[in-house]
């Protein structure tokens, strides 16, 4: 089971390790689940963090969301997540957010191309966040 949590405010979030091959992107970041995100997207704090060499990216995509309509670079990328003794790895077309004052404080999300692989219990009251993996691309025993 991938434990997840409720962070300071109330929001639900799991551990994430991105790896994007083309950029030599390797690291963990804390993802938002969000039911209503279409994909897994990293915003312009956590792209910092993970060392994004914004200048490299290509493929450019529009994307509609509360907050209006933004610039994404899509790039393949493994999103991983710790399952008891194993690693549970997602081969997805990720979004990075154009780096703009739009993007900042934004948290990245993790969308629906991860989570319909999982059944996610959702009990904010007693703090729990369990979500049982139904299928993955990869399966690896942890190290």
């Amino acid at each position: 089971m991938i434990l997840g949590k409720f962070d300071s405010r109330g929001r639900p979030v799991v551990v994430c390790r991105v790896r994007i091959p083309r950029l030599q992107v390797d690291a963990r970041i804390i993802c938002l689940l969000d039911t209503g995100a279409d994909a897994a997207y990293i915003h312009q704090d956590d792209a910092e963090s993970l060392g994004i060499p914004f200048e490299q990216l290509a493929n450019s995509v529009d994307s509609r969301g509360v907050g209006g309509r933004s610039t994404y670079f899509r790039e393949t990328a493994f999103l991983s997540f710790i399952d008891g003794s194993l690693v549970r790895a997602y081969e997805v077309s990720l979004r990075i957010a154009e780096p703009n004052r739009s993007s900042a404080g934004l948290p990245s999300l993790l969308g629906r191309n991860v989570i319909n692989h999982w059944y996610v219990q959702y009990d904010p009251t007693n703090g729990r966040l369990d979500c049982t993996v139904r299928n993955a691309d990869y399966t690896f025993t942890a190290r």
